[in-house]
């Protein structure tokens, strides 16, 4: 494996579980909207959520678009008008205690640190993404945190690289690799930019997304070792 100096990692889906603790925020509000908490309505969500991300990803949407459409779309379709942007607020009080940690992430960043630079890349929402890493302790790892609501555009947007490299300091793309388990914003915003990337993959997924990987693994501890 080539030698790197800067790390750039996703945080949602790579070093936090996204999805349980998307899971605890959307159990706590279909149980305030008196929807019933099944596992169906709990993926409904789960897909509809993720294709507005998407849509921001191709800027198609704004954020505060995603942040609001989004739940006045999935209750609609139960009969039930809600304030996009007042349910997403109540959404974030319950997200914001879901800081559980994919496991080896710990394990993976005491390895990293002192050996590389080390910098978080996020699409998340800045208040909630402080207060989740700051309550996983993860956030005293990193030198800097880049998140697309502070940079004004996000991943896979070559804008957001800009951003970061400004933040950073630093613009020598060979030397950096982006970590990341999305193929749609982590890996190919490097392709976008020129940097290399690390597909975390623990599901065993088929690249179909026609982006290019210089490597892949399905757990942290593999990533650990390939970098250490």
């Amino acid at each position: 494996m080539k030698k790197y100096d800067v790390l750039l990692f996703d945080v949602d889906g790579t070093l936090l579980d996204f999805d349980r603790a998307e899971e605890m925020g959307i159990e706590g509000l279909l149980e305030h909207y008196g929807v019933p908490v099944t596992a169906e309505n709990k993926e409904k969500y789960h897909h509809l959520n993720k294709s507005y991300w998407e849509r921001l990803e191709r800027g198609e949407i704004t954020r505060d678009q995603v942040l609001s459409l989004r739940f006045e779309e999935f209750f609609g379709d139960f009969g039930i008008s809600v304030d996009g942007m007042d349910t997403d607020r109540l959404y974030r009080e319950y997200l914001n205690e879901g800081a559980f940690l994919i496991d080896g992430a710990r394990e993976l960043l005491e390895g990293l640190k002192g050996q590389y630079e080390l910098y978080i890349i996020t699409n998340g929402v800045a208040a909630t993404q402080y207060h989740r890493l700051g309550k996983s302790g993860l956030d005293r790892y990193f030198k800097d945190i880049f998140i697309s609501e502070e940079a004004g555009s996000q991943k896979p947007q070559p804008e957001y690289f800009e951003y970061c490299f400004q933040k950073m300091g630093r613009r020598d793309v060979e030397n950096m690799l982006v970590i990341g388990d999305s193929l749609t914003s982590d890996i190919k915003g490097g392709n976008n930019v020129g940097i290399d990337t690390l597909w975390f993959n623990p599901h065993r997924q088929e690249n179909t997304k026609g982006v290019h990987v210089e490597y892949e693994a399905d757990s942290l501890e593999k990533i650990g070792k390939m970098l250490i």
